[in-house]
């Protein structure tokens, strides 16, 4: 399957909420549960239109955002990106197009490296990000507390550009 993939568009923002929030229902690929500030997110989707420092990207199938990734400034990795994927388009090649975008970015404005966080029991996207070039850097034990009052590890994986 080929989407296309580009940056984000103000007109983008309404089909991007709605794609973070089916994520977050699913309640374990994310950090984020519902409940969330949904008004907080949309301001935050606002900020990365036309933003060349911290971009986000879409695909979009069929006039629909069906993914998006961004690159969000973490305080102590730097560069740090996150990705939703909608559940009808996974193991579609979406990610694989999105990950492409985020290399030429990268590339283009010469940044170092990139970082995310994932979780351990995400296998598949684990076994994504080591495909498209990524390396298990750390690992944080009990490090994100979930609405159940779960705890879980996360993963922190880097991929470098220089």
């Amino acid at each position: 399957m080929d989407i296309p993939v580009r940056r984000l568009a103000s007109g983008d923002i309404d089909q991007l909420l709605e794609l973070f929030d089916a994520v977050a229902a699913e309640r374990i690929y994310i950090g984020t549960e519902p409940g969330y500030d949904r008004e907080q997110k949309r301001r935050g989707f606002a900020s990365r239109v036309d933003n060349d420092a911290n971009p986000s990207f879409v695909a979009v199938d069929d006039g629909r955002v069906v993914g998006s990734t961004g690159v969000y400034d973490h305080a102590e990795f730097g560069p740090t990106i996150g990705m939703l994927i909608a559940k009808t388009h996974r193991r579609r090649g979406v990610g694989r197009a999105m990950m492409h975008a985020l290399d030429e970015w990268a590339l283009q404005h010469r940044v170092p490296a990139l970082h995310l966080l994932v979780f351990p029991h995400n296998a598949p996207a684990i076994a994504f990000y080591r495909e498209t070039g990524w390396t298990e850097v750390d690992r944080f034990e009990r490090d994100v507390t979930r609405q159940t009052g779960e705890v879980w590890d996360t993963v922190l994986m880097r991929k470098s550009y220089a």
